[in-house]
């Protein structure tokens, strides 16, 4: 049984795989109200980044989200289920550099390897084949 700390902490983790994906889309739909979306990316930038401070940046930003048109915000729910990179039927995983973040599955990617939204500009997501 996974404890609660597990699950909070899988629970960021599939949050920000989300917000690194979709950073440009979601700069998009806050436009003038990007706030949480900057304190977010601010805050994963410095190396003391802990799971408390964290989820309640996700939580600001999934309710400007939410507030800006899109019902499932960052976390989801039933309707955008992300499961961790290496579950199921793949060969090729892409960890998150930082790793922050569940990263994403090769059925995930096409052609190009995608970078991480928190890091350094160009950092790319490490591909790595399962064994």
């Amino acid at each position: 049984m996974t404890s609660r700390a597990e699950a909070a902490g899988l629970r960021i983790a599939k949050a920000l795989s989300y917000v690194c994906r979709h950073r440009d889309e979601l700069a998009v739909l806050l436009d003038e109200d990007g706030n949480a979306l900057r304190a977010l990316e601010a805050a994963v930038g410095r190396p003391a980044s802990d799971d408390g401070s964290l989820s309640a940046l996700l939580d600001s930003l999934h309710t400007a989200v939410r507030r800006a048109g899109d019902p499932l915000g960052v976390y989801g729910g039933a309707g955008r289920s992300v499961l961790p990179a290496g579950v199921g039927d793949v060969d090729i995983v892409y960890r998150c550099p930082l790793q922050l973040c569940i990263g994403r599955s090769g059925h995930e990617v096409d052609g190009e390897v995608p970078h991480c939204g928190f890091a350094p500009t160009g950092t790319a997501l490490i591909r790595e084949r399962l064994p």
